[in-house]
């Protein structure tokens, strides 16, 4: 059974490799727009610097790959590694989760938590610290779980980060 709601698990984060991020993929590629897709993108447009842009498309590809480790971590019941990888990677208190921060007064100028203030729209960064702090959640239930084995709770929990890059990356795109 728990195989079973690992595979949905999985096939909700499928959804981050959107038709959308896929038809805009090919349209910019010089490609036609995949059989019942739009070529128009209608999500917003943010320009940022080049390093700004690859920092962040790194981010989001480590997101990716981390959601995948918790999934392998979880396919073979290991709540413990599952919980430190969620909370070194992806929780309120990992690197990924600086830029989604509300940025301190004393910021250092040119640093990238003080350009992201400037570049990523309020309501990005809301999504971003959404997805942290469910991330961090979602530790801190997989880490009791080592001990109860509460598999249910898990899943539950595991399902409240991923809504936040979904409605994130529906919302906005990168050139």
């Amino acid at each position: 059974m728990f195989r079973s709601l690992l595979v949905a698990a999985a096939a909700s984060i499928a959804v981050l490799a959107s038709p959308i991020a896929e038809a805009q993929h090919m349209h910019d590629m010089g490609a036609e727009p995949m059989p019942g897709m739009s070529s128009s993108d209608s999500r917003q447009l943010l320009h940022f610097p080049p390093m700004m842009q690859a920092h962040m498309l790194r981010n989001m590809r480590d997101h990716v790959e981390t959601l995948d480790a918790i999934l392998s971590a979880l396919d073979i019941g290991d709540y413990a590694k599952a919980a430190k990888i969620a909370k070194d990677r992806l929780g309120l208190d990992s690197p990924a989760a600086a830029a989604c921060k509300p940025s301190p007064a004393n910021a250092t100028p040119g640093s990238m938590e003080a350009m992201m203030a400037v570049y990523m729209p309020p309501p990005m960064r809301a999504f971003g610290l959404s997805m942290h702090t469910a991330a961090s959640d979602f530790a801190d239930v997989a880490a009791r779980a080592d001990a109860t084995h509460d598999a249910p709770a898990v899943l539950k929990a595991l399902s409240r980060i991923t809504p936040n890059c979904v409605a994130c990356h529906a919302a906005y795109r990168l050139r």
